[in-house]
């Protein structure tokens, strides 16, 4: 289901935000002319011809040095919260990271924006004094114990070391941005915000504080005696499913937070499709964006679902972003790229794109990055 549903950029632009998605006979498709389905066929292509190792270092210290973690600044992240949100004890960052970093005392809490990556997809952010964590994993390997790829580092820090989120934002229900143990730990004393059809999964898990959008859907989301904030899901081109029977049953999307004075934009996973042009002339400019930048090799299976860095930087531009961290990448191995490559790739279409140093970065896992509004 592709080209029979495609979408010109120029209808695009003449019905942005009038869109909802396309669910045909009980299941979501892509209605993008850039979607192509993936057959078996493919599937098995891609593993006879896939290569291994990643360049991955054999010597797990050479894997410390390249990718090194960072405890998060628990300090400026309880001043960003509110009392009852905060880490309850002390808990130690690395000064040495933070060197050039405001005390808590001392930190804008009104004008700056913090993000700290766990990794994959998985951010903890704070704007206007909203604690927001994206497609949660914490976990060792992305379905069991067990079963599924195993991270290169470990988390730099555990959820109950975080001050608590207010919103928990679902892109999709894939193991690596939905971890059923996350959703048991926080369960209803979080909202959780995810795309139509993934409601019902929730419910089974005894989760009720859940609302569910469409693409375009927007909603309004208020802190006792505090702001209210805009939450928007925003379309995606990628695909859902957790076992082999569910494929498509639940929405895929994006979301958008916007508070009276700033934006944070969680895109989730997604190919390369006009859509992001339109989110960006309906709702930008954007004060922080979460774009992926990994899983991207090889193009001929990948790009259908996953963008490149140089795509990345496409988004970052269609949306109008002030600034954009890079993450899905050195977390879990599940693509052909070089496990470096990302970053590296990253830096090169920031200057083939004249995207100046620091609008769009990869960051370190756990390091708490404070952006200016």
């Amino acid at each position: 289901m592709n080209r029979a549903f495609g979408l010109s950029l120029s209808w695009l632009r003449a019905n942005r935000g009038s869109v909802p998605s396309l669910n045909i006979s009980g299941r979501f498709v892509n209605p993008f002319d850039t979607w192509r389905d993936k057959t078996l066929w493919d599937f098995v292509r891609w593993l006879w011809t896939r290569t291994s190792g990643n360049g991955l270092p054999k010597n797990a210290k050479d894997l410390e040095k390249t990718l090194p973690l960072a405890r998060p600044h628990f300090a400026i992240l309880n001043a960003f919260s509110r009392p009852q949100n905060q880490t309850q004890g002390p808990l130690s960052s690395d000064d040495t990271e933070y060197i050039d970093y405001p005390t808590a005392e001392e930190v804008d809490r009104e004008n700056n924006i913090t993000v700290t990556w766990i990794g994959q997809s998985t951010c903890f952010a704070q704007m206007d004094g909203l604690n927001i964590l994206t497609d949660p994993i914490f976990k060792r390997r992305t379905v069991f114990s067990w079963l599924g790829p195993e991270r290169l580092r470990p988390v730099p820090c555990q959820l109950n070391e975080l001050p608590r989120p207010d919103i928990v934002l679902v892109s999709h229900n894939h193991f690596d941005h939905l971890d059923a143990d996350v959703v048991k730990q926080l369960g209803n004393s979080v909202t959780w915000f995810v795309p139509l059809g993934l409601r019902d999964w929730f419910a089974r898990q005894g989760i009720y504080k859940v609302r569910e959008l469409d693409w375009w859907q927007e909603t309004e989301f208020s802190l006792p005696g505090s702001k209210t904030y805009r939450i928007i899901a925003t379309p995606t081109q990628h695909w859902s499913g957790r076992n082999g029977f569910d494929s498509n049953s639940s929405l895929w999307c994006s979301f958008l937070v916007k508070s009276p004075r700033a934006s944070i934009f969680h895109c989730g996973d997604t190919g390369y499709c006009p859509v992001f042009k339109a989110i960006g002339d309906k709702y930008g400019p954007v004060s922080l964006a979460i774009l992926p930048i990994g899983s991207y090799q090889p193009r001929w299976y990948m790009c259908h679902q996953h963008v490149d860095p140089d795509d990345a930087v496409k988004i970052h531009l269609d949306l109008n972003a002030a600034h954009s961290i890079g993450v899905h990448w050195g977390t879990f191995m599940m693509s052909d790229e070089h496990y470096l490559d990302p970053p590296n790739d990253l830096a090169l279409a920031c200057t083939k794109y004249n995207v100046s140093h620091g609008r769009f970065t990869a960051p370190q896992f756990g390091k708490t990055l404070l952006y200016p509004l």
